[in-house]
């Protein structure tokens, strides 16, 4: 890869280290910018509620100005093709001037208030107001739950009152809690689990809920109960696996970071497919994210987030401090100077094949490892994808063939017949039943066997680096809840989790880096770094080297803050 290596910085992005507070990431762009030309006239209508002294929008001036603008936007219909290039869109002024921020940047101006909880919070659901018809992202608004929070929430925590959402299937106390399904539909948490108490001793204010598939099946973020979310960089294609909802928040820019679970790739998957960084943590890394206080045999919590930083800050405070993986990471602030052997997979031959444009990324960011100083040898991918296939099927069937049951006494009629389930999932719970329990435990004992396969891996290397999915994307006529359950099915959802979903029962953290765009579709494509054990420190300092080497938050879906309905 040294023949052709090179780097591509965002031209518009300050290469400055970040800090946990303050730093380039906040000062990139002034918060106070003036409006665009499109509500110039407004402006000066209200010029002297507005304008500081020195001619800036004052924040109150915005929230007061930009009403009619952003209302009017409910029925935008976007202009913008699909296949415009992302260098078309870069360098236009938003309307919206806290769009450049993180969250530790808009936490910042909390504390030293520029900008109010509350203010923030009805900037947050316009902007909701404006891009959820076009996206479909939200299940449950719990914006009323949101102010009567803001400006209670001490603004020396970490967050200082920053809004979030969380995907639909995790317990919020108060704010329902669906999983995507019918059969949830009026369910209500009447307490948090210890993770959401994480997220909101941060300083982080829940809004609502993010859209999920039914029960997290699926290739395809959409369900019959509130539909398909679209992904921000082409509205043709979904936003991938279950936290897609979560990701076309982030990737849209209507929050900075938004809440995923992870239980065979949905951090990194929907990440990869918008263009944001996803975190999935080591098995028994956070806080526990279930209500009887233990910890899912492969899922995880972390957040989809624009900034490394970002990420980083939330892990420290949801971590489990007293984890059996050791002393707690805390908060990883910046990159390290040691140098890394890296393995790289480029295809794991067996259910899908790599797509050509998902493999030059990869080829790229090994020649961006390398220009970096780290040494890059190509190796096999520690897990055979046809092994892989036959183990996690007998595994899922196991896990949701109790659903049969509980969906014929609710309804009082034949699984297939209760209406309480989309078919996709009606079909595969019936499948499932069906499925001899020895199987089951065969399923699981082979799913056993690859923490192991991944050690032997990090004997040799430090990271892996493989493709997120070895496809894109997915489009939203590809897959989706009326699809009827077969083996056929199984190997189209199965060999996009084929990179993802064995690291998730090897316990390992791995994280998808933006660093890859494709050409066919306009989708970004992710970078998958895969790392030991315990060892997630590792990768949020390579992180944090790569976001400096090749910068990605400037880089706006065509269906975005920055680019759409607030032009």
């Amino acid at each position: 890869f040294r023949e052709t290596r090179k780097t591509h910085p965002h031209p518009q992005e300050s290469r400055g280290s970040p800090t946990i507070e303050g730093g380039p990431l906040e000062h990139s762009h002034p918060c106070l910018q003036s409006f665009t030309h499109g509500v110039q006239a407004e402006m000066n209508t209200a010029k002297s509620s507005t304008r500081t002294v020195s001619g800036k929008v004052s924040r109150r001036g915005f929230l007061a100005t930009s009403s009619a603008t952003i209302l009017g936007a409910l029925t935008w219909t976007p202009t913008r093709a699909v296949g415009d290039s992302v260098s078309t869109m870069l360098g236009q002024t938003p309307t919206d001037p806290f769009t450049d921020y993180d969250a530790l940047g808009l936490a910042r101006l909390i504390r030293t208030k520029e900008l109010s909880q509350a203010e923030l919070v009805e900037i947050v659901i316009r902007r909701i107001d404006a891009l959820d018809p076009v996206l479909n992202f939200m299940t449950t608004r719990a914006f009323e739950r949101a102010r009567a929070k803001a400006g209670t929430i001490a603004i020396n925590s970490r967050f200082a009152g920053v809004p979030i959402l969380m995907k639909d299937m995790i317990d919020v106390g108060g704010i329902r809690r669906t999983d995507g399904s019918r059969l949830f539909a009026d369910r209500v948490p009447e307490k948090n689990v210890a993770y959401v108490d994480g997220i909101e001793k941060a300083g982080l204010n829940i809004l609502g809920m993010t859209n999920v598939p039914e029960f997290a099946n699926g290739a395809v973020t959409s369900n019959d109960l509130f539909g398909a979310t679209h992904n921000p960089w082409n509205l043709a294609y979904s936003a991938f696996t279950s936290s897609g909802g979560s990701a076309a928040v982030v990737g849209s820019g209507v929050l900075p970071m938004a809440h995923g679970t992870d239980g065979a790739g949905s951090c990194r998957l929907p990440a990869s497919a918008t263009g944001v960084l996803g975190m999935k943590p080591s098995r028994f890394r956070m806080r526990s994210g279930e209500a009887n206080g233990g910890h899912d045999r492969a899922k995880t919590n972390q957040v989809l987030s624009r900034t490394v930083r970002d990420s980083a800050a939330l892990f420290d405070l949801t971590e489990d401090k007293s984890s059996r993986l050791g002393p707690p990471i805390g908060f990883v602030g910046g990159p390290s100077k040691r140098r890394l052997r890296v393995g790289l997979v480029l295809d794991a031959p067996g259910l899908v094949g790599t797509e050509p444009e998902v493999m030059e990324a990869q080829k790229n960011a090994a020649m961006l490892f390398e220009s970096l100083g780290h040494q890059v040898t190509e190796i096999k991918y520690p897990v055979d994808s046809e092994a892989f296939f036959e183990g996690y099927s007998a595994f899922a069937a196991g896990k949701l063939a109790g659903l049969k049951a509980v969906v014929e006494a609710v309804s009082g009629k034949p699984l297939l017949d209760s209406g309480l389930l989309s078919p996709f999932v009606a079909t595969f719970v019936a499948h499932a039943a069906a499925v001899p329990p020895e199987t089951v435990i065969a399923g699981q004992a082979y799913l056993e066997t690859l923490p192991a396969a991944f050690d032997r891996v990090f004997i040799d290397h430090d990271v892996l680096l493989t493709p997120v999915s070895p496809v894109t994307g997915v489009r939203l006529d590809e897959a989706g809840p009326h699809d009827l359950f077969s083996a056929e099915r199984a190997r189209f959802v199965i060999g996009r989790l084929q990179f993802t979903a064995p690291v998730n029962f090897g316990g390992n953290p791995a994280m998808s880096v933006p660093l890859g765009q494709g050409r066919d579709t306009g989708l970004p494509i992710g970078t998958h770094i895969i790392a030991a054990r315990g060892n997630d420190k590792l990768l949020y300092e390579l992180a944090y080297e790569l976001e400096e080497a090749r910068p990605w938050k400037g880089r706006w879906a065509p269906y975005s803050v920055q680019n759409g309905p607030f032009r």
